[in-house]
């Protein structure tokens, strides 16, 4: 399998300034273990210099221990340059999200010394897509999410070289406008874009998955986990970048201080494992959500 947004697992919170060597490798080799044959170590909105260093710690474990690369395909940034508004920006702290500014995204690629395939922005914050347009051009998928885009906006974004929408039916208020809303105008664009879910259960309901799957169809699904350190790990209290999660006996995840969700406590063999409860019957193509289309998004065999 192929998991394209974890921001830590098995108690390891790839966020974590003290992330050491040994704890990622750990954390590596259980994820290789649960049939992850691939992934993306996500990076999550904090201040420029702080995601710099996280970003350039992830890079220098690939470089120390060649047996990550087979494992390691690159890195995903999710965020800075995500919606302000509330619900839609999530866990990601108020204080450090930013408008997409050109210099500051070569920055964070520079940071990442090639490694970086994959940054989720919010294409309403990206003044004539600049930022997009030029992060197509560095061979880096660009994703949509944590965002209120316009039709309009998706649309000319879509052009500049957006691929995909980040966790569908997540990263948005809990109330939305019956027609005009970032859910539909998706929907809408579905033929032209790579759409990830995160098939827990929690984050979208079993029915609703299902119907996402048959709306867009197999070949521009991707399922994640955008596990966090809760993943594989007993209920309690964890942390991503710092902050304090709340785990329940249900796999819920929610801020210590809200009730929006902060990632996911499943692992991508768990949603593979329940996949029955929200694919649709006699389903063929169960590898292209799990492996095939993001490998074929980002040109890895």
């Amino acid at each position: 399998m192929f998991d394209i947004q974890v921001n830590g697992a098995f108690g390891v919170d790839f966020n974590d300034d003290a992330l050491t060597l040994d704890a990622f490798q750990f954390a590596c080799a259980k994820l290789r273990a649960t049939g992850v044959s691939l992934f993306f170590p996500t990076i999550i909105t904090a201040p420029v210099e702080t995601m710099g260093a996280r970003i350039g710690k992830i890079v220098s474990f690939i470089e120390q221990d060649s047996a990550l690369v087979s494992l390691v395909a690159g890195l995903h940034i999710e965020g800075p340059f995500i919606s302000r508004l509330s619900g839609y920006r999530g866990t990601h702290p108020e204080h450090a999200i930013l408008d997409a500014q050109l210099d500051v995204a070569k920055r964070l690629i520079d940071f990442g010394r090639g490694h970086v395939r994959m940054l989720t922005l919010a294409p309403e914050t990206d003044h004539q897509f600049k930022t997009t347009e030029y992060l197509a051009n560095q061979n880096v998928v660009v994703f949509g999410g944590h965002s209120d885009a316009t039709f309009d906006c998706l649309n000319q974004a879509i052009d500049h070289g957006l691929k995909g929408f980040t966790h569908l039916g997540n990263g948005c208020a809990l109330e939305v406008h019956r027609h005009e809303n970032i859910i539909s105008r998706v929907l809408a664009l579905r033929k032209k874009l790579f759409v990830s879910l995160i098939a827990d259960g929690i984050h979208l309901p079993y029915w609703l998955l299902r119907s996402f799957v048959e709306i867009i169809g197999s070949e521009n699904v991707i399922i994640t986990s955008d596990s966090m350190s809760a993943a594989g790990m007993p209920p309690g209290e964890y942390q991503i970048s710092g902050q304090p999660i709340i785990v329940d006996e249900h796999r819920r995840t929610r801020h210590r201080d809200h009730n929006y969700l902060a990632g996911s406590a499943s692992t991508l063999q768990e949603m593979r494992h329940h996949s029955n409860r929200w694919l649709p019957p006699n389903f063929e193509h169960i590898d292209r959500l799990f492996k095939q289309n993001a490998t074929a998004l980002f040109g890895i065999s």
